[in-house]
């Protein structure tokens, strides 16, 4: 569990890296891919395909009712990298050894840390979901698929209802 901390203490260094120099960002998404190198695919997740997908793609329905605005393919691709490298650093890496709800904490210190609103505070409990669709599908696809959908589905409601996007994105430092 040592190690994890460690490892995770250096992923809040490039959060702040990135925070100060935002040309920097993609060093934080290039850290949480580091996982990839250093275990073994099975480790991370990566098995159990189809029933990842399944599990994966609960939210979908959703998009019937909060359509995700897919006019720039750019950004949705972002939203998908985001995914993937969040997950195989928290779920796919962190998980195994300190748990769902650690895990959870750690992720929502995380976004707390580069974006201090109440958004990155409530991102707690949506980890948490993810933590136990990996755990219930043993496959890293399962929380990768339903975090990108989360973020469509949030950034689609924020869209529709502004004033939701204002209260969420208020400061939780007093500024």
């Amino acid at each position: 569990m040592r190690r994890e901390l460690l490892i995770y203490l250096g992923l809040l260094i490039t959060l702040f890296i990135s925070k100060h120099v935002p040309k920097l960002e993609i060093l934080t998404l290039l850290y949480m891919l580091l996982p990839l190198f250093t275990l073994k695919d099975e480790e991370l997740g990566f098995k159990n395909y189809r029933k990842g997908f399944l599990y994966g793609v609960a939210l979908f329905p959703l998009f019937i009712l909060l359509p995700p605005n897919l006019s720039c393919p750019a950004w949705v691709l972002n939203q998908l990298g985001i995914a993937t490298a969040e997950e195989i650093f928290f779920r796919g890496y962190l998980m195994r050894s300190l748990g769902n709800v650690r895990t959870s904490l750690l992720f929502s210190l995380a976004h707390l840390i580069h974006f201090p609103t109440l958004n990155s505070l409530l991102v707690f409990f949506p980890s948490l979901l993810f933590g136990e669709v990996y755990r219930r599908s043993g496959s890293i696809l399962a929380p990768i698929l339903l975090h990108f959908s989360s973020n469509l589905i949030y950034f689609s409601l924020v869209e529709k209802f502004p004033q939701l996007y204002h209260i969420l994105q208020r400061e939780l430092t007093g500024g």
